[in-house]
């Protein structure tokens, strides 16, 4: 904390040295529309219920079906001034058109805004609240050429995502308005950034304030990391290495457990990780990434949410990994020339022996997903029947194919094949097997501007969910074997101005 602090002032120190009076030379506003619709059914894969982690939504045995409406718009401006110092503002409003019928959206579940010491408004005006998504300052070739420096709230983005892309822990919908989570458009950090950028080298330093909490206490949620990366002209390759590390002091100075535990809570976690690709031929791309993960954990205080660990409200050491490799070739002998795909991604579990560590992997910041429905299971929906998150624990295989139908550049079509199993069992008497999930999206561009997608997404249960072990959710209610297949439609249509 002390050091992000430091470099924090070090740096708005080194912008008031420059004397140089800068001008306004281009001010551009911009800014996005998107409306969608959604149909899904059996999130809950037939159990009792599925619990949305973020906004409260209940997909219910009786009640297994949502139909609604979402819409996301985007206000942006952006300041180029003499100097090399550019701005930008970015203003978001995202919310349910009409709230599903599993539950309420808005007031009815985060208290209103007051106005000037009146009553909070109804449950519906909170949909209509206006999100800071970015607010920053830029400055180019400060002091030296190839050093940028961004400061404010920013978007962030390492590689392809794998560990950074996304701030989506601390709350993708601020204002708990909408109820498809992973389609929010919230994933800005506050943050102070340092880019170097010479030639085929490029280094990334960052201080992230993930959640303040009370100003005069250390009980903040930080990140901090540094990512290295060179470019080479032959078969167009590129690597990179990086750490980052985070810091969670939010949940108290001590607790205790059910176990009778009674231990410091802050939470650490530092990743070390390699990225890389290449082409050894023209139509072949490689790549993959690997990352190393370990640290300690206090669990959270009595009546707090744990991880689906088996330790998770213990103080343990975390030791974990995971990895993404991925193929890629393109087939132009075909009557539409398309790009196949092959992808492994593991995630590592927790043994149900370990005592005193975890070997389950944690989200970080993760930006990259590869389906449309199981990698959120545990993020932002748990089906009632347990099951461990779609990020920990899981050996994932992929299939998919992307072409232009017709060769007509303004339409695109991609599908995904994909197969999931468990890396340590979790429940007893249960298989390992978590099944197969179909993903289908379509593009059209109808104009340079407006755009229509398509998306159609099943996942299809696999042994674990089919075993006739009973077991029992939270409520202590016994849950059914939850094997029905869920699904997802969903057609969205943007208007870039």
């Amino acid at each position: 904390m002390k050091r992000i602090l430091i470099s924090t002032f070090v740096t708005v120190f080194m912008m008031g040295l420059t004397t140089a009076y800068a001008a306004v030379e281009n001010v551009k506003v911009s800014g996005d529309v998107t409306v969608r619709g959604l149909w899904r059914e059996s999130y809950s894969l037939g159990g009792i219920e599925s619990q949305d982690t973020h906004n409260g939504s209940v997909f219910s045995a009786v009640r297994d079906e949502q139909r609604f409406f979402m819409s996301q718009v985007r206000l942006r401006t952006t300041a180029d001034l003499t100097n090399n110092v550019s701005a930008e503002i970015e203003l978001l409003n995202q919310r349910d058109v009409d709230p599903p019928a599993g539950g309420q959206q808005g007031g009815a579940l985060a208290a209103g805004t007051v106005v000037f010491g009146a009553a909070p408004n109804a449950g519906a005006g909170d949909q209509f609240e206006v999100l800071l998504n970015k607010a920053n300052i830029t400055v180019k070739e400060l002091y030296l050429q190839p050093l940028t420096v961004r400061v404010g709230r920013q978007e962030i983005q390492w590689g392809e995502g794998f560990v950074l892309g996304a701030n989506q822990l601390q709350g993708p919908d601020p204002g708990n308005v909408i109820s498809a989570d992973e389609f929010s458009m919230a994933h800005s950090f506050d943050a102070i950034r340092l880019m170097y950028n010479e030639e085929a080298w490029w280094a990334d330093a960052i201080g992230i304030k993930v959640q303040e909490n009370a100003i005069d206490r250390s009980d903040d949620q930080t990140a901090f990391g540094l990512n290295i990366g060179h470019k080479w002209n032959k078969y167009s390759s590129e690597a990179e290495a990086y750490f980052l590390g985070s810091k969670d002091a939010s949940l108290g100075a001590a607790a205790s457990n059910a176990f009778g535990d009674t231990f410091v809570t802050t939470e650490k976690i530092y990743n070390f990780g390699l990225r890389g690709s290449l082409r050894p031929i023209e139509r072949l791309k490689l790549s993959g990434e690997n990352v190393v993960q370990f640290g300690k954990e206090g669990g959270s205080q009595a009546g707090a949410f744990c991880q689906f660990t088996y330790n998770g409200c213990r103080q343990q050491d975390i030791m974990a990994w995971a990895f993404d490799y991925r193929a890629e070739v393109t087939v132009t002998e075909l009557p539409w020339a398309t790009v196949f795909g092959a992808e492994y991604v593991f995630y590592s579990g927790e043994d149900l022996n370990e005592d005193g560590k975890s070997g389950a992997y944690r989200l970080n910041f993760r930006g990259k997903y590869h389906s449309a429905i199981r990698e959120f299971m545990g993020q932002f929906y748990v089906p009632d029947a347990a099951v461990t998150a779609g990020y920990q624990n899981q050996h994932q295989v992929m299939f998919d194919a992307a072409f232009n139908p017709f060769n007509r550049k303004d339409l695109t079509f991609f599908t995904r094949w994909l197969m999931y199993w468990l890396d340590e069992i979790v429940v007893d008497g249960r298989g390992e097997y978590l099944g197969n999930e179909l993903d289908i999206v379509m593009n059209y561009a109808y104009t340079e501007d407006l755009s229509l997608q398509l998306i159609g997404a099943w996942f299809f249960p696999g042994e674990y969910f089919k075993q006739s072990s009973q077991m029992t959710n939270a409520a202590g209610q016994t849950v059914g074997n939850g094997d029905e297949t869920a699904q997802e439609l969903v057609a969205s249509l943007t208007l870039n101005f």
